[in-house]
This record gives structure tokens, C-alpha cells and sequence, in this order.
């Protein structure tokens, strides 16, 4: 059984910090795109899945018609008689109750929403077009439709916050009682409005944020379970949790990627091309890289690192090179060894990068 991840290219407004592939939304593409999607994952007929995730862009931002047609598409197409989890993302302003209403329908049973801040000015600051009170009227909906496993999406570290004022955001999240949260660094990437605009981050402040994060969620019912993800009990993401134990996915539309048989791809993006290619029966990865042992060996150590809670097993590390890092890193306590598994320390997770790479 494998993942399945579908791309939705489409947005009201990119916000200022995103470098994910979408576009402004139009309808009468969106329609054609989401037929574009349907043939693609003909492709994959009757392929049995574990999990799926809608993601985007902005997934809410499509109609209530053009939802409902690509949920039924899938039931219809693929194996869902073991999906255990099931997750849309939403962004607030979009997310209305009739579209809340036919995810649940569908078999939606878990909702990413796109908060970034609990504070209005970085909510502007940072390019979004909703506010708290407009995230608060969603969440509410939700929870009404019967949603009991919602992820909430943080920032921290946008320039001039202080210390201070992320503790009083993430204290204000936490009042929402959701089942997971997943709380990133401002990260300013090329082909971004802060990129052009040169805006840039203070990493020893994202630091001490992490760190007062650590504190504040330490004693609370949430598991530090990766490196950038807290859940309560049982609510981990399993769909991500796929992806960093280095499990088979399926990626369909515009700029998806996907890892099947050994072979990563990732499809153009390009939503008129993308179309254009599914139509005309023509392979829409224009990217594709094969596998092999050592490499995936490497990245199961990479991705498995970041799952704080369990790691991975000792096993993993069984070549010589891997063996010898391993026992460096033991011994400088960046890693520690459990039970038969190894687990990444984590006063060292701002130097993941450096511990992963030895292994790479």
C-alpha cells in the first residue's frame, strides 16, 4: 500500500514568503485541470492506498463542484478500502460550510489549516488574506462538521517578532485545542516576494524560538514527534510520517512529485502544459532519478533522523561508512542509541543538516 499526494496550483493571493507551485485561481482552468487530474490517475487504477493528501496552493480554493467531482474521481479510481487517513488543506478565507460539509461526505478525516499567525499584523506581514477572526469562524465550522483531527499551521521567526510575542501567538494556537500542530522557521527562498524583496532572518532568533517552543509545549499533551511537528496521542500525520520513513507515494498534477519502483519523478509545472501532456497521453515527468541502494539507504537515515519520537532502526546503519558516523555521532551526543534505535538528540536539531550529512 502507497501514499497518494495531489497538487492544487491554485491561490486568491501567493503569499510573500511561498515558493510551492501555484497560480492565481481561475475557474474555467481549475475545470479543466481537475478533468486533467481524473485521467492522470487512470493511470494508477485500482492501486490500493494508505493515505492521501490534498495539498496545494490552496486545495479550499476550488468550487464546491469542482471538490466534490475530484473526491468522487478517487473512490471511484483507486483502492480506498485501507485509507486511514485522509487530509485537505484549507486556507481560512475559503474554506465555507458547504465545502467543509462534502469533504466530510467524502471521507476527509483530517484538515490542515493554514493559520501562520494568531496575530493580524504578521498575518499581513507575511501576505495572507485572512485574519484570526476569519481562522476562528473556520475552525468553528469544522469542528461543528464533525472534524476531530486538525492540524494547525504556525510561523515563527518573522522579522522583528520577538521572543516574546511567538511564545504569546503559540500560547494563543494552543487555546484552539487542536489534535496537531506543525510549526516552521520563516524560511526566505528564491522566486519570493521577501527574495525580491530582500528581506532576511535571524537565525540565532529562530533558534531561541524553537527552544521557547521546546519549553512551552514540553509539559503539555502534545508529542515532539519530528522535528517541526507536535501531535497528541495517536494523531501523528501519518501521510508525512510515510514520506520520512521513505515509503512508495503516488504524486499526481502540475508540479507533484512521487517515488514509485525505485524512481523519483516530479511532474512539469506547468498547468497549461501539464494539461496539455495527461491529454495527449504523453508522460508529464519531466524529472525522474533512480534509486539505488546506497542512495536510499542514505535517505531513509535522513528522513527516519527527523522523527524525534522513534527514529529509526539500528539496522539501518549497516555499511561500514554508516557504522563509523554512527559511533562518531554517539559519541559526540548528537545521536542517541535506544532500545535498538537511534534518535536524533534534541538540543541538536538546529544542526540536523550537519549530523545528515555524514551519513549521506
Amino acid at each position: 500500500m502507497i501514499g497518494l499526494y495531489i497538487h492544487i496550483p491554485f491561490c486568491r493571493q501567493k503569499c510573500f514568503y511561498c515558493d510551492f507551485f501555484s497560480t492565481k485561481y481561475d475557474a474555467d482552468l481549475a475545470d479543466k485541470y481537475i478533468d486533467s487530474l481524473i485521467k492522470h490517475s487512470q493511470k494508477f487504477k485500482n492501486k490500493k492506498i494508505n493515505s492521501i493528501y490534498i495539498g496545494g496552493g490552496t486545495p479550499s480554493v476550488l468550487s464546491s463542484k469542482q471538490i466534490q467531482k475530484l473526491l468522487l474521481s478517487l473512490s471511484n479510481t483507486f483502492n480506498l478500502s485501507k485509507v486511514k487517513e485522509f487530509t485537505f488543506e484549507l486556507n481560512p478565507e475559503s474554506a465555507s460550510k458547504e465545502k467543509l460539509i462534502i469533504l466530510k461526505e467524502f471521507g476527509v478525516n483530517r484538515l490542515s489549516i493554514g493559520l501562520q499567525s494568531a496575530e493580524d499584523k504578521y498575518l499581513k506581514y507575511l501576505g495572507r488574506i485572512h485574519d484570526l477572526k476569519t481562522f476562528c469562524t473556520c475552525y468553528d465550522n469544522a469542528k461543528r462538521e464533525g472534524f476531530d483531527n486538525i492540524n494547525i499551521d504556525l510561523i515563527y521567526g518573522v522579522p522583528n517578532q520577538t521572543v516574546d510575542e511567538w511564545e504569546n501567538i503559540l500560547k494563543k494556537t494552543l487555546l484552539f485545542n487542536s489534535e496537531h500542530l506543525s510549526l516552521y522557521p520563516l524560511s526566505v527562498e528564491e522566486n519570493t516576494t521577501f527574495y525580491k524583496n530582500g528581506i532576511v532572518t535571524d537565525d540565532e532568533l529562530q533558534r531561541e524560538m524553537y527552544e521557547k517552543t521546546v519549553e512551552v509545549l514540553e509539559h503539555s499533551e502534545y508529542i515532539h514527534y519530528e522535528i517541526s511537528n507536535w501531535a497528541k496521542k495517536n494523531k501523528e500525520a501519518l501521510h508525512n510520517t510515510n514520506y520520512w520513513r521513505n515509503l512508495e507515494y503516488i504524486g499526481l498534477g502540475a508540479g507533484a512529485c512521487g517515488y514509485l519502483g525505485k524512481n523519483r519523478y516530479k511532474n512539469i509545472e506547468n498547468i497549461e502544459k501539464y494539461i496539455n501532456f495527461i491529454e495527449s497521453d504523453i508522460d508529464c515527468a519531466i524529472e525522474n532519478e533512480y534509486i539505488d541502494e546506497k542512495l536510499y539507504t542514505a535517505e531513509t537515515i535522513m528522513l527516519g533522523l527527523r522523527l524525534l519520537y522513534k527514529g529509526l532502526s539500528i539496522k539501518c546503519f549497516n555499511s561500514p561508512q554508516n557504522k563509523s558516523a554512527l559511533l562518531e555521532c554517539l559519541k559526540e551526543r548528537t545521536l542517541i542509541q535506544e532500545e535498538g534505535r537511534v534518535k536524533l538528540a534534541k538540543k541538536h536539531v538546529f544542526i540536523f543538516n550537519q549530523i545528515a550529512s555524514k551519513f549521506m
